[in-house]
C-alpha cells in the first residue's frame, strides 16, 4: 500500500513538474524547447546578447530563483543559416566536448569571466540541423568571496532543461 501511494505521489510530481515548464517555437528559426519551472522567456533584442555576429538571438530563459548564493542563471538561444563548416569555426577557445542531451548532440565548451567581485561561469552548446547553427550559451552570476560554499552547478541543472527537450522544425 505504501508503494502504491509513492508511485502516486511521483506521479504527481512529475506531472506537475512537466506543467510548469513554458514551450516555446521559433518559427523564423524552427526551434523550439521548454523552459525549467520557474523561469522567464524574453525575445526582446536587448535581452539577447549574443557572442557572434553570423547568429541572431531568438531567446533568453532566465531562472527566478538560480539557488543560494547566484546572483543569476540565464540561458541564451542563438541562430544563424550557414554551412556545418562555418558553424564549428564559431567555436570558442578550450576543449570541445560531445555531450548528447534528449536526442540532440552537442558541441560543449566552457569559460569563466570575472570581474572586481563576482565570477560567471558559462558553457556554449553548438548543434547544427537542416542549414541552421544553434547556439545554447548559459551563465550563471556568483559572488567571488560567498559567505559559504556555492556551486552553480544548481543553476545550470535547471538549465538543461532547455538542451533536454529542444527540437528541430523542418
Amino acid at each position: 500500500m505504501k508503494r502504491t501511494y509513492l508511485a502516486l505521489s511521483f506521479v504527481f510530481l512529475l506531472v506537475s513538474i512537466a506543467a510548469a515548464q513554458k514551450p516555446f517555437y521559433s518559427k523564423d528559426y524552427k526551434v523550439g524547447f521548454k523552459s525549467p519551472p520557474g523561469s522567464t522567456i524574453s525575445t526582446k533584442s536587448d535581452d539577447l546578447i549574443v557572442m557572434s555576429d553570423s547568429l541572431k538571438g531568438v531567446a533568453k530563459v532566465s531562472l527566478t530563483r538560480p539557488g543560494t548564493g547566484l546572483s543569476d542563471g540565464a540561458a541564451t538561444i542563438a541562430a544563424g543559416t550557414m554551412t556545418r563548416e562555418a558553424c564549428k569555426a564559431l567555436e570558442t577557445e578550450g576543449d570541445v566536448k560531445k555531450q548528447t542531451y534528449g536526442t540532440t548532440a552537442f558541441d560543449k565548451t566552457a569559460m569563466v569571466e570575472g570581474g572586481m567581485e563576482n565570477i560567471m561561469p558559462q558553457e556554449f552548446y553548438r548543434t547544427y540541423h537542416n542549414g541552421t547553427c544553434y547556439e545554447v550559451r548559459m551563465s550563471v552570476g556568483m559572488a567571488k568571496r560567498p559567505k559559504r560554499g556555492v556551486t552553480e552547478q544548481t543553476a545550470f541543472n535547471q538549465l538543461y532543461a532547455v538542451l533536454r527537450t529542444m527540437y528541430f522544425g523542418k
